[in-house]
């Protein structure tokens, strides 16, 4: 018995192995994958139409602020975009 209590200690104990240092971790995209969305370089951050369409293809959060999220929202809604009202809507409530 103490044969077999003695193998089963060894087999539970692996030897220790060294971790490779991690590299920056990139995901890996299909060459034909579209390139990652973001916001254009020429949107006016004070003109709530540009930032609008920038929220419209998906793009442009960083634009969106306490003074202009409820009038973002509204047209969100009137445009039949209630998907992009209610995140706006969720921005703005308290977390």
């Amino acid at each position: 018995m103490a044969a077999r209590h003695a193998q089963s200690q060894s087999q539970s104990q692996s030897p220790s192995r060294a971790t490779p240092p991690r590299a920056k971790l990139q995901p890996e995209f299909p060459p034909d994958a579209p390139p990652v969305p973001t916001s254009d370089t020429d949107v006016d951050a004070d003109d709530l139409d540009s930032i609008y369409g920038q929220l419209v293809k998906g793009v442009g959060h960083e634009f969106v602020t306490d003074a202009n999220v409820d009038e973002l929202a509204s047209r969100a809604e009137q445009d039949g975009h209630p998907i992009l009202a209610t995140e706006l809507r969720e921005w703005k409530a308290p977390c």
